[in-house]
C-alpha cells in the first residue's frame, strides 16, 4: 500500500536537496504522493511539480507559512498552491525579505560571542536559498567546528532564547488562512505541539472558526521538547473535522526526520484535493 510524505523542504528554503532530488528520492521509496512545503516561498514548486522521473508520484505543490496567532508562533501549510499567484507571491516576498535581513543580524550576535564564521562558507550554503534560516547558520557553525552537528547549533546559539536567536517576521496566521484559501489552496497545521499554548483545543478550534482545514497529526518530535501528546491533537482533530495530515519535515540533516519516515495514507492526498478549489 502506497504511502504519501506531506512536509518536505528544498534547498530554496532551509533544506539541502533541490526539489527535482526529493521526486528522485520519493520515486525511489515507491511513495504514492509527496508535497513540497519550503518555508515562505512558492519558488520551488515548478521545477518539483515538472521533474523527470522513471516512475509515478503525484506532487503536491505547497508552502509552510511562518505565522502568529495570540502571539504564538504557529506554521501554516497550504497545499495544491498555483505555480503562479502574483498575490500569494507578493506577500510571501516581504516574509523572504525579512529572512534575509535577519542572517547578518544573526551573524552579527555570533561575532559577538567570538565565533567567526568565513563569509565563503555562508555564501555558498546560501547560494540556492530564496528563504534562508537558522538551518543554514547550523550549518556553517558545523563546517567552522564550532558544533559537532545542527542540533548542537540550535541547543546552544540558535534555538529561541539562545545568544545568537533573532526572532523572524511572522504573518498573521488568520491572515495565511484566508490568503491560501483565497488561492484555492487547503490551510493546514503544522507541527501543532510546537505551539505554546496550554489549551490546544481551544486554539485550534478558532483557527476552525478562521477556515482552518487540516492539522499534522503525523510528525516525530523527537528533536523537540514538547508538552501535550499527537493522541490528544488527533482527538480534537476529530473534534472539528479537520483533515490529519503528515510528513517527515525532511530537510536532508542530522535533526529531523527523512524522506519517507512519517507518512500518511493516500486517502489524506484526495481528501486534501477535495478541499482544494485552484486548477491542478
Amino acid at each position: 500500500m502506497q504511502r504519501a510524505d506531506l512536509h518536505l523542504h528544498s534547498n530554496v528554503s532551509d533544506g539541502i536537496h533541490t526539489p527535482s532530488q526529493l521526486v528522485q528520492m520519493g520515486a525511489r521509496l515507491a511513495l504514492g504522493a509527496i508535497a513540497l512545503t519550503d518555508h515562505d516561498t512558492i519558488d520551488g514548486n515548478r521545477e518539483f511539480v515538472s521533474a523527470k522521473t522513471s516512475q509515478d508520484i503525484v506532487r503536491i505543490p505547497g508552502v509552510e507559512i511562518s505565522t502568529e496567532y495570540w502571539d504564538k508562533e504557529a506554521h501554516l501549510l497550504g497545499y495544491f498552491v498555483p505555480l503562479e499567484s502574483q498575490k500569494l507571491e507578493n506577500r510571501l516576498e516581504e516574509l523572504e525579505e525579512a529572512r534575509i535581513e535577519r542572517i547578518p543580524k544573526m551573524v552579527a550576535k555570533l561575532e559577538g560571542l567570538g565565533i567567526q564564521i568565513d563569509n565563503r562558507i555562508i555564501n555558498r550554503i546560501l547560494e540556492n536559498a530564496t528563504t534562508p534560516g537558522r538551518p543554514h547558520l547550523a550549518r556553517a557553525l558545523v563546517e567552522e567546528g564550532v558544533v559537532e552537528d545542527v542540533d548542537q547549533a540550535f541547543k546552544q546559539y540558535l534555538g529561541k532564547d539562545k545568544p545568537a536567536y533573532v526572532k523572524k517576521d511572522r504573518m498573521q496566521t488568520d491572515e495565511a488562512i484566508e490568503l491560501l484559501k483565497s488561492e484555492g489552496a487547503v490551510p493546514v497545521l503544522a507541527h501543532p505541539l510546537t505551539i505554546e499554548t496550554d489549551d490546544y483545543s481551544t486554539f485550534i478550534g478558532n483557527l476552525v472558526d478562521k477556515g482552518l482545514l487540516g492539522i499534522e497529526t503525523e510528525y516525530n518530535y523527537q528533536h523537540l521538547v514538547v508538552d501535550g501528546s499527537t493522541h490528544e491533537i488527533r482527538e480534537i482533530a476529530r473534534e472539528y473535522n479537520l483533515i490529519e495530515t503528515g510528513g517527515s519535515d525532511h530537510h536532508g540533516d542530522d535533526v529531523r526526520s527523512l524522506i519517507g519516515e512519517v507518512t500518511v495514507p493516500m486517502r489524506i492526498v484526495e481528501e486534501l484535493a477535495a478541499k482544494s478549489t485552484g486548477p491542478r
